[in-house]
């Protein structure tokens, strides 16, 4: 009986940490990349944020303040180019 508590125990002790996640995948819409400024420590990061239509989008770059870029459609291979 108690070589199958102490298997149970070292079964629980391999499995620590954190479970692997797996990469994010693009949907089938417009994006746009917004340049973030984080004055707590004076760092710049890209934010890549998906529309599903062009009235969204213009309403985003419209109302940001940061700085934005419009990268286009992205229809699961590359971004294609889209007239705003």
């Amino acid at each position: 009986m108690s070589s199958k508590k102490k298997n149970t125990v070292e079964d629980k002790k391999g499995k620590k940490g954190r479970p692997p996640t797996k990469p994010v995948t693009k949907r089938k819409a417009y994006y746009v990349k917004v340049k973030v400024y984080n004055s707590m420590n004076n760092t710049k990061n890209d934010v890549l944020i998906s529309r599903d239509t062009i009235p969204e989008v213009k309403q985003l770059i419209m109302r940001s303040a940061q700085d934005v870029e419009f990268l286009g459609y992205w229809n699961g291979k590359e971004f294609q180019k889209v007239e705003l």
